[in-house]
């Protein structure tokens, strides 16, 4: 009997619209399912998913996905090396086949800026050049080596987002030495985006822009529900920020001294998150970098945090399909998946605590609800989609 092959998707489905359905139709052609590793409530570019991770992840499996899994918390709100070297991680502990991606450019060139870029001789020059000039951040400045290297083309392919992770996976499995194999999907650029659709403020046409299975499950999310934002949850952000005073030197992910000032500095004369996030932006720091170091600073997270890796992965949604992979493999994993947040209780001290730490900062999340929601994380059943019946575990 063949052994069944699946891809891992690492993903974020805010909201999951028509490419993440066109990804995972071409996967389920290509594999027996497709394993996705979702971001939990707050997502890679800093910011606070538009809807919960449950329902986000029972779209993903109405739409044809086998299983989502958490990206668990602090890793989902990390820099695209960090985020993606916990994603990659997570795969390969579950036992995923390849890892699939989409790229918005040719894969080959995606794979030579990668062999040009991942010698340590071109980190020294970066680092160099930041440091050279001072006004650089990371990212422009990896352009202009790139472009010097490579060509003004090979700088442009770098700026976008997908790309920028495809490098990131690269080197994830690569430094990981997992046998992961990487599976490029290209990516259809006349759909919307989700950034592009999660700005449309009037629901209808909001929910008019998703596949009509996703779009079942946001609608039938309440206006008390649908939309979560940051900027609902402000009046905490800043009031978190007061408690510093400048020239804390405390450690925090991501965030030099200079740009911890700069957001306490904000804190004391603002009241809006989207308002401080736009006083601190400057050509080091990106929009992305100071939403990160904002949510860094109010939850405490370190640079520990990120050399480490996660402790475990929370089983959101699946089909039958996901349900065998979890019955027939599931003593093979080498990271343990929590199938409901009650059974944390069965897992060694360390992991608890981690787990504990995730489910007390969803709960301030709720506060980006548009109205008052009162849900207990630990009373949460992941979304399990029968061909005849759909219902929680």
């Amino acid at each position: 009997m063949t052994k069944k092959r699946y891809a891992a998707v690492i993903c974020e489905y805010n909201p999951f619209h028509y490419g993440h359905l066109k990804q995972i139709e071409h996967l389920k052609r290509e594999f027996d399912g497709v394993i996705c590793i979702m971001s939990s409530n707050l997502v890679q570019r800093g910011e606070i998913a538009v809807a919960d991770k449950y329902s986000r992840a029972k779209a993903a499996v109405m739409c044809g996905a086998s299983l989502v899994v958490s990206l668990p918390f602090p890793y989902c709100m990390m820099s695209a090396r960090d985020f993606a070297a916990a994603g990659v991680y997570i795969a390969a502990m579950l036992g995923a086949d390849a890892l699939a991606f989409g790229c918005e450019d040719d894969f080959s060139t995606l794979e030579k800026i990668y062999r040009e870029t991942k010698d340590v001789s071109f980190e020294k020059e970066l680092m160099a050049l930041i440091d050279k000039e001072k006004n650089l951040s990371y990212p422009k400045a990896k352009e202009m080596l790139v472009a010097a290297k490579l060509g003004e083309k090979a700088a442009e392919i770098i700026r976008k987002p997908n790309n920028i992770l495809t490098l990131e996976y690269l080197a994830a499995i690569e430094k990981g030495g997992y046998s992961l194999k990487p599976f490029p999907v290209a990516r259809d650029m006349t759909l919307r985006s989700s950034s592009s659709i999660r700005a449309e403020k009037d629901r209808a046409k909001f929910l008019s822009l998703l596949p009509e299975c996703s779009a079942a499950v946001y609608g039938g999310l309440s206006a008390e529900e649908l939309p979560r934002s940051a900027e609902n949850l402000s009046q905490y952000i800043i009031g978190t920020l007061r408690r510093y005073n400048v020239g804390d030197n405390r450690n925090i992910y991501s965030t030099p001294l200079d740009l911890a000032n700069s957001i306490v500095n904000a804190a004391k004369l603002l009241n809006s998150f989207t308002h401080l996030v736009d006083v601190c932006r400057n050509t080091v720091y990106t929009e992305a970098r100071i939403r990160r170091s904002v949510f860094s600073m109010v939850f405490g997270v370190t640079p520990e945090d990120a050399l480490s890796k996660p402790l475990y992965t929370l089983l959101l949604a699946a089909d039958e399909a996901g349900c065998a992979f979890l019955k027939n493999r599931k003593k093979h994993f080498g990271i343990p998946l929590i199938t409901k947040p009650a059974h944390i209780k069965k897992q060694p001290a360390h992991i608890q605590k981690a787990f504990y730490r995730e489910a007390e900062i969803e709960s301030v999340l709720l506060l980006s609800a548009p109205g008052v929601q009162n849900e207990n994380a630990m009373e949460k059943t992941p979304f399990i989609k029968f061909k005849n019946k759909n219902s929680g575990e």
